[in-house]
């Protein structure tokens, strides 16, 4: 039985993986360092007529339209002013109609002025071709036109024609997943593990909700793979080019809920994220939070709190939330779990009270403390841990991973990036049976290649191996840096890049899409799917400089719900 509900409070998105700075480089120590400025490509943007830069202009779902979709449209401005508050018109030229109208406004994380209109086109009646949509921003006198093809509908690939969402209820959760995705094929799986990490949560966290919590799994990924509104939203798919582990983050967004539904004020997001992590027991994946953080502060990469407190999220993503788990982790050891959870629930914010305020207020009230007293205990604490080589190396790898990561996001699969990702209500997104959106993605052959190495370099590093984390991430890096400069041939510039490259190409040819590969000399091995979500097992060898396919089996599911130190 499907059931459906709506959770109401009035916390808005509490970002998992979506709340981090722009790129930066790190270099490392031994390996090849890390040069370069950020990257920032992204697709051209729409001119007007004359030749006046205006506006970009992306459409929604991603890649290509077929008839019945519900198209979105995020106009986006190149700069605050003049822009910001004027009304945006979109109209259909033929047969004259109008889409839409709004207002420029700020947009995300990143507060990017743009107009954005929500399923405006409906599609449905139409024939396939060409349709030219009209741009208008009468208050700046600026007008451009835009043409897009719908295709027809039974060119749509059969598993996104087939996709609907469906509902797995359990005692704790309703699960919304979309068929024909890897969340359908280890649903039964996913369950259990939804109603474990639930347990674990609510067992920390003292409410008890009325209503089953709602998780939905999204194939594609969003930020670094969750993020929490009204429900729990969890990027599942095979190929995660963010290999975090899903149990993790999971628990880590229904932490957010329950939060939330502990009591709805507002509170530093220090100690939001800090909770999150602590009772995830990790970030991405579980984690010695303390020792970790200790290696921080001799990396010299450790954030005074104050600053933390002040502007959580404007500091280097896996260092802020690793060190404020690290905190939360050292108050419930020192005041136990139940002090801790009083003391953070005294930091909701007062009426025109600032972050740093409202935590020295709690601080004192409950502790009898500063801030800055509890920075030189729990920097006594985090120095007293004996040091650890391979965390260093962990952490250096780390960083360096999710950086390039997000590169790769901002250049090639912006509706990812987290400041101005393409998060969207799944409530609403069921009641109107939109899956596209979630469904396509940009599956071009430059995105599947770079999305396999970037998935072998996060499980490279999350198994130690940081010589080889350290190589695929490189090989990432040169690919994105001769596509920002518009160089051709840009997997030409590493040989392992190189390598992929003709991998994928061989199994396009062969009707396969890869999900995750690995290298080893002349021998590549592929887990790939072939229109629907089954898995299988392609080996490819390197004969006379030509890849070719040597054997196929149907391969096992890989694990993607695990929960490993």
């Amino acid at each position: 039985m499907l059931k459906r509900w709506v959770l109401l409070f009035p916390w808005l998105f509490l970002w998992l993986a979506c709340q981090v700075p722009l790129p930066a480089s790190f270099p490392l120590p031994r390996f090849s360092p890390w040069g370069g400025e950020p990257f920032a490509v992204e697709r051209a943007p729409t001119l007007p007529p004359g030749g006046d830069s205006c506006c970009q202009v992306r459409l929604h779902p991603e890649e290509r339209l077929y008839i019945g979709d519900q198209v979105s449209f995020e106009v986006i401005a190149p700069s605050k002013q003049p822009y910001l508050n004027q009304p945006l018109t979109v109209t259909l030229t033929t047969p004259p109609a109008l889409i839409g109208s709004t207002t420029f406004q700020p947009y995300g994380f990143d507060r990017r002025t743009q107009a954005t209109l929500l399923w405006a086109w409906d599609t449905r009646t139409l024939l396939a071709g060409e349709y030219t949509l009209n741009f208008s921003i009468p208050g700046l006198k600026k007008q451009w036109r835009q043409t897009v093809t719908l295709l027809p509908r039974s060119t749509m690939p059969l598993e996104e024609q087939t996709a609907r969402w469906q509902t797995l209820s359990v005692d704790c959760c309703e699960v919304h997943f979309i068929t024909n995705t890897a969340a359908h094929r280890q649903i039964e799986e996913i369950a259990e593990v939804v109603e474990r990490e639930y347990r674990v949560a609510q067992a920390q966290i003292p409410v008890s909700p009325e209503e089953r919590l709602s998780v939905v799994l999204i194939p594609r990924v969003l930020g670094n793979g969750g993020f929490a509104n009204a429900e729990v939203n969890v990027s599942f798919l095979d190929r995660n080019y963010t290999a975090g582990d899903f149990a993790t983050i999971l628990r880590h967004e229904i932490v957010h809920v329950l939060d939330g539904q502990a009591r709805p004020d507002p509170r530093p997001s220090l100690f939001v994220e800090g909770i999150a992590v602590y009772l995830s027991e990790g970030h991405y994946f579980p984690e010695a939070l303390s020792p970790r953080a200790a290696e921080l502060v001799r990396l010299q990469k450790y954030v005074p709190l104050r600053e933390l407190a002040t502007n959580f999220y404007e500091h280097q993503h896996e260092i802020a939330y690793l060190e404020a788990g690290a905190l939360v982790e050292y108050l419930a050891r020192r005041w136990g779990w139940g002090k801790a959870w009083e003391t953070y629930l005294e930091m909701s914010l007062r009426e025109g009270e600032s972050q740093l305020a409202a935590i020295e207020r709690a601080l004192k009230t409950q502790l009898g403390l500063s801030l800055q007293e509890l920075e030189r205990d729990f920097l006594a604490d985090l120095a007293a841990t004996p040091q650890s080589n391979d965390l260093s190396w962990n952490l250096l790898t780390m960083e360096r991973y999710y950086e390039v990561l997000r590169a790769y996001q901002r250049q090639l699969d912006p509706s990812a990036y987290y400041r101005t990702a393409w998060m969207l209500d799944g409530r609403q997104m069921r009641q109107k049976g939109v899956v596209a959106d979630y469904f396509r993605h940009p599956r071009r052959t430059e995105n599947l290649v770079l999305e396999l190495l970037l998935n072998e370099t996060g499980r490279a590093q999350r198994a130690g191996d940081y010589v080889l984390a350290e190589r695929r991430v490189q090989a990432v890096e040169r690919v994105l840096n001769r596509l920002e400069q518009g160089l051709p041939a840009p997997f030409a510039a590493d040989p392992i890049a190189e390598d992929a490259w003709e991998v994928v190409q061989v199994l396009l040819a062969a009707g396969y899409e890869p999900q995750t590969w690995s290298l080893d000399g002349q021998r590549a091995q592929v887990r790939a799917t072939r229109g629907a979500s089954h898995l299988i097992e392609i080996v490819l060898e390197k004969q006379s400089g030509t890849w070719q396919i040597r054997s196929r089996t149907s391969a096992a599911g890989e694990d993607l719900i695990y929960r490993a130190e």
